[in-house]
């Protein structure tokens, strides 16, 4: 028996196998029968063999078992209904050091000049992620000093000094791209063509960037403007270029690595994993444990930007809607999607495992219908994600719920998502390449927890929760009135989905380290029964709790927020109804109840427990990578 074999059996010599029990190796073939002795090579062979056996009587769960190796994906693995347990059996995909990937493994490198080298790939590779000893790769840039130098049309970029003409000098300027960091934005806009000091950016899509909020033109802050994505600017260590049309990567790489054992991969796949059935035949049933999901890519900014909006929400249609008025997007803004997207389902377990090296957002939970391959969003029921460990995510690592109209006011009861549970992950260096993403955001939900999760080093917000700026609330919000919203929506009379949630035992520090206007706990709209409770944050300038428009009905009580920042903040309207007491902060004069303090040293006993039991439980931590500091 082949040595991988013989380990994968002494993993399981406590198991005893049964017809029920398949099994999946890279030394595998798919003509085995796919028995421990036997197995099969690939997942998808695997996945057909699960549905024969669904097809006949079920008295057991199956359990497909993954051995330790790398499954290269050509395309999604799609789970459906025909893929479901049934007879309260349960199908289990179980993982023993194995990573789904969505990439294309890069070696033979070449030394070209100046410290760059390069590789061959297939002709016609499209990729926005270099992934090189398990980290996103920076794209080859070069950061504008002063954007206050540059005049924004309404067809591009416009500067007089000659410090800037080396952008127009750049060779393959035309098909780079502007990235923008601002506020709570982070920009991507393509470059159609050069003039003279002048950039003619892409249409609609530059358009769509001049207007709203935090825009490229009119941000609320400054955190760097970068001209990237073209080979002749690729001069600093980690960066990297990707020539499509030439079938050739090229790498710069860090001081101290080494070229010849670089471990580097391009994100091919947007998706991985795609649980997805219909609100009349759901898919149900399913658990993956201890599993690995890596390399994937987002191909978007290419071809359209990102016209962010916030955590992860932008304007994705590539043309101008009612230029009267911004407000005319609002209802049409998409999210970004996921590795793994989970819609019109129920009962789906995700446990253990990493989640690393995602172009995108990590796993999506119930969003709209555009964030999902199935064209079938929201309807995600009694959904959990465990104690996973998340790092090397560009987007938002767990995305749960949507945004537009069926999210909020469902016009069918069954896209509703409720009970849906993010508990005892850990959540390191997110975020990466779209900053204003976030570890956790949970949209239009009801009845979810999100618990004991272990947050640190993140550039914006820790965890998001609600949508809409109260805008899409019963009885509508006056600053949407007089911005113009509802020409476009209804003014909604009855209340969103959005009720009965719980926040607690979350442990967020080194957050906000890229954006302003971000609190360790950020909410958004009227949120009934739903409690904030005995949460720890603290290494930030930003926010502990930060109650933003239309923020209503929350309890939050008992958390230690020592965040550098005013620790709960009241902002816009429609922020009422909130009972805020027994808290630990920093600042925050004239809120009675609650207790300022300087540091940890000052809380009373039980808050100290309240701070030693945040993030991943104690007895969870042993052989993890947690962050709970000493108390």
């Amino acid at each position: 028996m082949h040595p991988k074999l013989l380990l994968f059996c002494a993993t399981l010599c406590a198991h005893t196998a049964s017809a029920a029990d398949l099994y999946v190796s890279p030394d595998g073939s798919d003509n085995n029968a796919g028995t421990l002795a036997a197995p099969f090579k690939t997942l998808p062979k695997a996945q057909q063999a699960v549905r024969t056996q669904l097809a006949g009587a079920l008295n057991e769960n199956i359990t497909v078992h993954v051995s330790a190796g790398t499954y290269t994906l050509s395309a999604p693995l799609k789970f459906t209904a025909e893929d479901s347990g049934k007879n309260s059996f349960t199908v289990k995909w179980v993982g023993s050091g194995a990573t789904i990937s969505g990439g294309f493994r890069v070696t033979g490198w070449t030394a070209e000049s100046n410290g760059v080298y390069s590789a061959n790939v297939p002709v016609g590779t499209k990729s926005r992620n270099l992934y090189v000893n398990g980290k996103a790769s920076n794209y080859a840039r070069r950061k504008i000093a002063n954007r206050k130098d540059f005049t924004y049309t309404s067809t591009g970029m416009k500067w007089t000094s000659g410090n800037y003409d080396w952008i127009t000098s750049t060779q393959g300027i035309s098909g780079a791209e502007i990235r923008f960091l601002n506020s709570f934005a982070d920009r991507y806009a393509p470059i159609q063509s050069a003039g003279n000091r002048e950039l003619i950016m892409k249409q609609n899509t530059w358009y769509n960037q001049l207007w709203g909020y935090d825009t490229v033109n009119k941000n609320n802050a400054d955190f760097g403007v970068w001209v990237q994505n073209a080979l002749a600017l690729l001069t600093e260590g980690g960066q990297f270029y990707l020539d499509s049309a030439a079938g050739k990567v090229y790498y710069k790489p860090l001081s101290g690595e080494n070229i010849a054992t670089l471990d580097a991969y391009l994100g091919v796949q947007e998706a991985l994993v795609v649980i997805g059935g219909t609100y009349a035949n759901p898919v149900h049933d399913i658990s993956f444990q201890d599993l690995n999901f890596a390399h994937t890519t987002w191909l978007q900014p290419a071809s359209i930007g990102y016209v962010d909006q916030q955590t992860g929400g932008n304007i994705c249609e590539n043309k101008t809607y009612d230029s009267s008025n911004f407000e005319s997007t609002r209802p049409n803004w998409c999210q970004m999607p996921s590795a793994i997207q989970i819609s019109a389902a129920k009962n789906i377990v995700l446990s253990g495992g990493n989640y690393t090296q995602m172009g995108g957002g990590g796993i999506g939970i119930g969003n709209d219908a555009n964030a999902h391959v199935t064209g079938v969003g929201l309807g995600a029921n009694n959904v959990a994600v465990k104690d996973g460990y998340f790092t090397q995510v560009m987007g938002n690592s767990i995305t749960a719920g949507g945004i537009r109209a069926d999210a909020h006011h469902p016009s069918d009861a069954r896209m509703t998502n409720s009970r849906i549970e993010i508990s005892g992950n850990i959540f390191y260096n997110v975020s990466s390449l779209f900053s204003s993403t976030v570890p956790i955001l949970a949209t239009y939900v009801q009845n979810t927890l999100i618990s004991h999760n272990d947050i640190y080093i993140t550039p914006y917000s820790g965890i998001c929760i609600g949508y809409g700026w109260g805008s899409n609330d019963a009885g509508g919000s006056s600053e949407y009135v007089n911005r113009g919203l509802y020409k476009y929506q209804p003014k909604y009379t009855t209340p969103t989905t959005l009720m009965n949630n719980r926040i607690e035992g979350n442990l967020i520090h080194g957050y906000g380290y890229s954006h302003t206007d971000l609190g360790a706990i950020y909410t958004l709209s009227k949120n009934p029964s739903t409690y904030i409770v005995e949460n720890y944050a603290f290494d930030s300038s930003g926010f502990g709790a930060y109650t933003d428009e239309g923020s209503n009905s929350y309890f939050i009580q008992n958390n230690i927020l020592l965040s550098n920042g005013i620790w709960y903040a009241r902002n816009g309207v429609n922020t009422a109804n909130n009972t805020i007491t027994g808290n630990y902060g920093k600042s925050g004069s004239g809120m009675s109840g609650n207790t300022i303090v300087s540091d940890i040293s000052q809380v009373s006993a039980s808050a100290k427990q309240i701070a030693q039991r945040a993030g991943v439980l104690p007895e969870k931590r042993a052989g993890r990578p947690v962050s709970n500091p000493k108390i």
